[in-house]
């Protein structure tokens, strides 16, 4: 499992956006801080996007506690 697998989430909107992280509110509601560092393409995103897909690493989401299929 290297640093290079990422997981696919549907996003509701990046609502929040620093120099080192995003405030990613995920379907369901739940918002999240997500690390730059661990976001595929993170110059990508900006806080007002809506309705998108995110990239994280595979480490980030099992950190999380989140199923990785």
């Amino acid at each position: 499992m290297g640093a290079g697998n990422y997981v696919h989430f549907d996003f509701e909107k990046i609502v929040r956006e620093t120099d080192k992280a995003l405030l990613v509110r995920f379907d369901g509601g739940e918002e999240v801080w997500v690390p730059l560092s661990q976001v595929a393409d993170a110059d990508d995103y900006k806080a007002g996007d809506v309705d998108g897909e995110i990239s994280l690493t595979e480490w980030f989401v099992r950190q999380q506690g989140w199923e990785v299929e």
